[in-house]
């Protein structure tokens, strides 16, 4: 990290996060992505649900590229920050090895999940039929993304000391 942005590191903010932390905000994308997955499964191609594996395909690539574009160039790097993706990404990619300008265009990939899922699933819904399990699963994955989006991500941002750097920052300048 460049000595002009050490100095504008959020000095409270947190060295490293607890695993407990790490382990919640993950398990929550695990379950996000995998309800986004689950959603997508009646769209099928010869009985292959394509618009999922589709789905999926995307998902990792664009996360790879998250980590290589953003985290590698992250105070975090090689550290535990709230998602652990610092000590993931130091094992993956060389320190500042990524364009943070791309990461950040390839971070609206979280914002663009929930109406793109929202929509889709109630696409399948109207031409294949809503039942329980799809309709609880929809409730929850909007829920899930409301709830990472508004409060969760603040929270983690609040206390992260690159707040005042991070263009993705939701906490306050």
């Amino acid at each position: 990290m460049k000595e002009e942005l050490k100095a504008k590191l959020f000095q409270e903010g947190k060295e490293s996060f607890p695993a407990w932390w790490i382990v919640l905000e993950n398990i929550g994308f695990i379950l996000d992505w995998g309800i986004g997955f689950v959603l997508l499964l009646p769209f099928k191609y010869n009985s292959v649900s394509i618009v999922s594996w589709f789905y999926l395909v995307i998902l990792v690539i664009v996360q790879i590229l998250l980590k290589k574009h953003n985290c590698s160039s992250c105070y975090y790097y090689g550290k535990w920050c709230h998602l652990g993706w610092g000590k993931l990404t130091c094992l993956l990619f060389k320190k500042d090895s990524g364009n943070p300008e791309i990461g950040m265009k390839f971070s609206i990939s979280y914002i663009l999940q929930l109406p793109v899922i929202l929509v889709a699933a109630l696409v399948a819904g109207f031409l294949y039929g809503f039942n329980f399990i799809s309709v609880l699963l929809l409730i929850i994955f909007v829920i899930l993304n409301l709830l990472q989006g508004t409060i969760l991500r603040k929270k983690g941002c609040a206390v992260c000391k690159a707040r005042f750097i991070c263009k993705g920052s939701a906490a306050p300048k």
